[in-house]
């Protein structure tokens, strides 16, 4: 058992040191981040442990200071001192980088911030001649002077400084951070408050492990940056450099390569095989592209973030890269991973890591697409693109919320009767920034990301309360036609749901004819099967758009299908002598005892043209554009009193 010379309790502080060596060897022979955070995390490791050894060693050596020249005495104590305030300043720092805060509150704000830590360093070196932290008398020994509280005062600044970080920036942060940077700097606080209490028992070095510890399993382990079989810098390591490097303004450009054969080899080689081909593809970019950081974001796609702008011929540069990775995985190998490649410019990336990330999917899942149209660069309209399609997600989302999607009226004209028997509703979103958005866009949009159930619910349920609000029926609307999205039929619970609707607003569901595409029931067994729920719901079903898919026309006919709307295209090529296949058609649908709408009817010579092939139903600009309800209504009265005159 150790005799010690003082009467410091250091248990505490040598059960750390252990722990302590453990981590920083596990953290420094493993290939860490190179971020600032990770530095500062690094920095903080090594003062701490300085810190709790110099602590021990300076405890016991002051009890027998006379055995030692007078300036090791200082050198050990003002050891102890300076690696406590150093490691004060890299836990702020970690924090500070971790919720970017340099970047938020201006490019001088780690300078200003040093300033306290700095003061107090330059107190604790010039001690021996000033004595304002520590010093020795000839009989005494070693005993605090004036300033000694400025080092524990430095360390409550920032802990203090890091909670105002913690909360500028909390709706910022990951959950996992928020929670690791609060308990750390708790446990820190509460270290250095029971060290004040116990001066005697050296606590703080274990708090400051704890501290270590919760940093490490929260944002630090480098196993939380790789993929698990193939050993590479996974997503969040290209969140956390793209951030970095976002943040200190230094252009990147990405390189973005997509196995389009992955799933296909997994199914004949089996999922080790192709992970060891991945493993392979990853070491010869590493090794051949050794400035630049390679990233694995699964299912056989790589990203490499390259340093420095791309330059003033974007094109040649990104076909450049296209050839260099071919040669670079040109071999005979039996597995063999077929890449498509696109460079994204830092020019075109812009300074936000989720736009980056958004462009970087985008471009996983459209480059094969993109690079048959020998195309290898990501361009500003793409970005455009995904910029307006980022807004319209967003606009729609508070139409959504606050249930603002209008719905407008087109007539579906009755030539026999010279009136309105029918209309198709048709949803229509409007925003203060993006003005009118097309229902192309925003219903392509809303089948992305999963909003097309609740958009279809709302669509359907507004044209129910227009039907019984506006007494459609009684003023001779037979049917309303509502559009459905081969996405919302895969919802099992829409024909429930809209026969509970129609019931709730007491319309019957033989009013509904509901809409769908041919390219939508093409062996689609989930679709069909919806397609029937509501045909046995009494709802009548129609087929929209026909001619513009390439669906078998003897397989439509057993559809329980009751109108078919022939396309405009196809309309209009009949008229502009494109193509004459209109009258076989309308004969064809005639014979088969369905009924016929023929959209995109636009003058009187096309009304006439058409009635006279015995197509009765019309629906066009010649009638009426979709309208409002209100206008839809108004629409109806001059209808009627021009039918009745």
């Amino acid at each position: 058992m150790i005799h010690w010379l003082s009467d410091y309790n250091y248990d505490f502080a040598l059960a750390s040191v252990p722990i302590q060596v453990i981590l920083l060897l596990v953290y420094c022979l493993r290939r860490n981040l190179p971020v600032r955070q990770s530095s500062s995390f690094l920095n903080m490791m090594i003062a701490n442990l300085t810190m709790t050894i110099s602590d021990i060693v300076s405890c016991e050596m002051n009890e027998v200071w006379t055995d030692f020249p007078l300036w090791v005495m200082y050198a050990i104590n003002m050891l102890y001192f300076v690696s406590f305030i150093i490691r004060g300043w890299a836990l702020f720092d970690y924090a500070a980088e971790s919720c970017h805060s340099y970047q938020k509150f201006g490019r001088y704000t780690r300078v200003v911030m040093a300033v306290p830590a700095v003061v107090v360093l330059i107190m604790i070196l010039s001690t021996p001649w000033t004595g304002m932290i520590f010093s020795f008398s000839p009989t005494e020994g070693y005993f605090n002077c004036y300033l000694y509280q400025s080092i524990y005062f430095s360390t409550y600044f920032y802990i203090a400084a890091t909670f105002v970080f913690i909360l500028v920036s909390f709706k910022d942060m990951s959950t996992r951070l928020r929670i690791g940077l609060l308990t750390s700097n708790g446990l820190l606080l509460a270290g250095i408050i029971l060290r004040k209490l116990f001066f005697h028992v050296l606590v703080t070095s274990y708090f400051s492990v704890l501290v270590i510890l919760i940093i490490f399993l929260s944002s630090e382990n480098p196993d939380l940056y790789r993929h698990r079989q193939i050993r590479f810098f996974n997503r969040e390591a290209f969140r956390r450099i793209g951030t970095e490097y976002l943040s200190h303004e230094m252009p990147f450009s990405c390189v973005i390569l997509a196995a389009q054969n992955y799933e296909m080899l997994k199914h004949i080689y089996g999922t080790t095989r192709v992970y060891e081909r991945l493993q392979i593809v990853g070491d010869r970019m590493i090794a051949a592209f050794n400035q630049s950081f390679v990233f694995y974001l699964r299912n056989g796609n790589f990203v490499i973030l390259n340093n420095g702008a791309v330059g003033d011929e974007p094109d040649k540069v990104a076909l450049q890269w296209k050839q260099d990775i071919e040669r670079l995985l040109a071999d005979h190998d039996i597995v063999k991973l077929n890449f498509s490649v696109l460079l994204l410019p830092s020019e075109v990336a812009g300074n936000d890591i989720n736009a980056i990330e958004n462009l970087v999917h985008y471009s996983l899942r459209n480059s094969d697409t993109i690079n048959q149209k020998g195309e290898y660069l990501i361009t500003k309209e793409l970005v455009q693109k995904l910029d307006r399609e980022s807004y319209i997600r967003l606009a729609l989302k508070h139409a959504l919320d606050n249930r603002s999607i209008q719905v407008y009226f087109q007539p579906i004209y009755s030539i026999g009767e010279k009136r309105a028997v029918g209309a198709e509703a048709l949803a229509r979103l409007f925003d203060d920034k993006l003005g009118a958005v097309s229902p192309d866009e925003f219903i392509r949009v809303a089948e992305k990301n999963g909003d097309i159930v609740r958009l279809g619910r709302q669509i359907f349920e507004s044209v129910c309360e227009f039907i019984q609000s506006a007494h459609l029926q009684e003023r001779g609307i037979r049917r309303v036609h509502v559009n459905l999205s081969p996405a919302q039929c895969m919802d099992t619970q829409l024909a429930p749901d809209f026969a509970e609707i129609a019931k709730r607003y007491q319309v019957p569901m033989s009013m509904i004819d509901f809409e769908i595409t041919e390219t939508a029931i093409d062996d689609h067994r989930a679709i069909l099967a919806q397609i029937y729920r509501l045909k046995e719901s009494g709802a009548e079903l129609s087929l929209d758009d026909f001619g513009t898919g390439t669906s078998n026309l003897t397989r439509l006919m057993k559809l329980p299908i009751d109108l078919v709307k022939l396309d405009l295209t196809v309309v209009h090529a009949y008229f502009n002598g494109e193509a004459a296949i209109l009258p076989d058609l309308i004969r064809m649908f005639h014979n088969a005892d369905m009924k016929i709408v023929v959209e995109g009817v636009e003058t009187e010579e096309m009304m006439r043209r058409l009635s006279d092939l015995s197509c009765n139903y019309q629906q066009g600009y010649y009638f009426s554009r979709p309208v409002s309800p209100t206008d839809f209504l108004d629409y109806l009265n001059r209808t009627e009193t021009h039918s009745t005159s």
